[in-house]
C-alpha cells in the first residue's frame, strides 16, 4: 500500500495526535481506578516478563520499574516505597500533573510518542498483574503513535536476526480492523525474497517489547516469511 499525499497524511497525522493524546488521558485514568480498587493482597502481585533484555534495549524503554504491583505503582507516583494510601495519593498527584500539561500543552512528535509508548506498557503492566487485558479500543490510539518510535526500532532487531535474511521486511500497522495507518519497508543485508509483518498497533507494541508472544496475538499479527518470525523471536 502506497503513503498518503501529505496533504492528508498531515492533516491525519493532526487527527492521531489529538487522538493519541486523548487515549495518554484514558491510560492515566484506567491506571488509577485500577490502583484504586486494589485489594491488600493485590499490591504483591508479580509483574510479569521483568526479564526483556534484548526488547528493552531495542525500544529504550529499561529492564521493568520493579518486581510487583507496588513498585510499579511507586514509579508512577514518581515517589518512594511506602503505604499503600501513599501511593495512591502520590499516583493521583503524578495523573493530576499529567492532566494539566496534556490539556494546557501537549507534547508533539517523539514526545508524545515516548509518553504514550510508557504509558501503554505501565498501563498493560499493571493490569496484566491482576489478570485484566488491555482494552484495544482504549489504547489504540497512544499504541499508534507509540508505533511511529516502535517500527523505527525494526532496524536494530533485523541485525540481530541470522542468515539467510529477507532482502526486505515490510511493516504494516493497522488501527484495529481498519486500514493501515504505517507502512514502511525496511532493506536488509540479505537476499531472500521480501516478507511482510502486519500487526494491530497494540499488538505490535506489546510484542516488541517483549511483553506478548506472537503466539499470544495470532488474530492481531501475521507474518509470512522466516525473516519476520526470527524479529519477533528476537523481542520475547
Amino acid at each position: 500500500m502506497g503513503h498518503l499525499p501529505w496533504g492528508l497524511a498531515d492533516e491525519q497525522g493532526a487527527t492521531a495526535m489529538d487522538e493519541a493524546t486523548r487515549a495518554l488521558l484514558d491510560l492515566w485514568d484506567t491506571t488509577e481506578e485500577a490502583v484504586d480498587g486494589l485489594a491488600a493482597a493485590d499490591w504483591g502481585r508479580p509483574l510479569g516478563r521483568t526479564d526483556r533484555a534484548r526488547a528493552c534495549a531495542a525500544l529504550d524503554t529499561g529492564g521493568g520499574d520493579g518486581a510487583d504491583v507496588a513498585d510499579l505503582v511507586t514509579h508512577l507516583g514518581g515517589g518512594h516505597p511506602a503505604d499503600p494510601r501513599r501511593m495512591r495519593e502520590a499516583l493521583a498527584v503524578a495523573h493530576a500533573r499529567a492532566d494539566r500539561q496534556l490539556t494546557r500543552s501537549a507534547p508533539s512528535g517523539d514526545d508524545l510518542a515516548a509518553q504514550c509508548l510508557d504509558m501503554c506498557l505501565h498501563t498493560h503492566d499493571l493490569l496484566a498483574a491482576l489478570d485484566r487485558d488491555l482494552d484495544p479500543d482504549e489504547a489504540g490510539p497512544a499504541a499508534l503513535k507509540a508505533c511511529r518510535l516502535v517500527v523505527g526500532t525494526l532496524p536494530r532487531l533485523l541485525a540481530c536476526t541470522p542468515h539467510p535474511r529477507a532482502s526486505c521486511l515490510r511493516v504494516v500497522v493497522r488501527a484495529g480492523e481498519g486500514a493501515a495507518v504505517i507502512d514502511r519497508s525496511f532493506p536488509t543485508t540479505g537476499s531472500g525474497a521480501a516478507e511482510t509483518l502486519e500487526a494491530e498497533a497494540v499488538a505490535l507494541v506489546l510484542l516488541l517489547a517483549g511483553r506478548r508472544d506472537a503466539d499470544e496475538l495470532r488474530d492481531l499479527v501475521a507474518w509470512d516469511g522466516p525473516t519476520a518470525e526470527q524479529v519477533l523471536a528476537a523481542a520475547r
